[in-house]
């Protein structure tokens, strides 16, 4: 998170031409530049969104190898998103929490702080149970299992 330092805040990995900025964007370009700013910024800074977007790229491959369906794949990129979505918010919420106590501990700041970092982890609950869904008939029909219930029925009644 930034961190204070006297009166002014350090971030690290932000270009020093951007630091300057206290007025809203001019142009499209300006306002381009600044989002992808900000992407670059939390790449930089936060090692959960690091591993967020190295999982990602293995679902991907994973997505590749076993030819997913088109609807898989809404399903699929939908969960990756949410949770990475959800980590660019729980940055956000702590940068905002810190910025407005500082250093000093308040209750109401660990609660923003630890329910953000919650619906992180709620969101990759939800990742998991979607990507178990969407790979498993992948990976079982690898190893030669039937996951479709209604043929193992019609199997075992010949």
């Amino acid at each position: 998170m930034a961190s204070r330092d006297n009166e002014q805040t350090k971030l690290v990995g932000e270009p020093e031409a951007i630091k300057q900025q206290t007025t809203r964007n001019r142009n499209f370009f300006r306002a381009m530049r600044n989002s992808l700013n900000g992407i670059w910024l939390i790449l930089v800074r936060e090692r959960n969104m690091r591993i967020h977007i190295l999982l990602a790229f293995l679902i991907l491959v994973a997505g590749l190898h076993y030819g997913l369906y088109r609807s898989d794949w809404l399903w699929v990129t939908m969960a990756v998103f949410i949770v990475i979505f959800s980590e660019f918010l729980n940055t956000i919420i702590e940068a905002v929490v810190d910025l407005v106590v500082e250093k000093k501990y308040h209750p109401l700041a660990k609660l923003a702080k630890d329910v953000a970092a919650g619906a992180v982890l709620v969101a990759v609950g939800v990742e998991i149970i979607i990507l178990l869904l969407i790979f498993q008939p992948y990976v079982w029909r690898q190893f030669g299992i039937v996951t479709n219930f209604s043929n193992l029925l019609h199997h075992f009644q010949k």
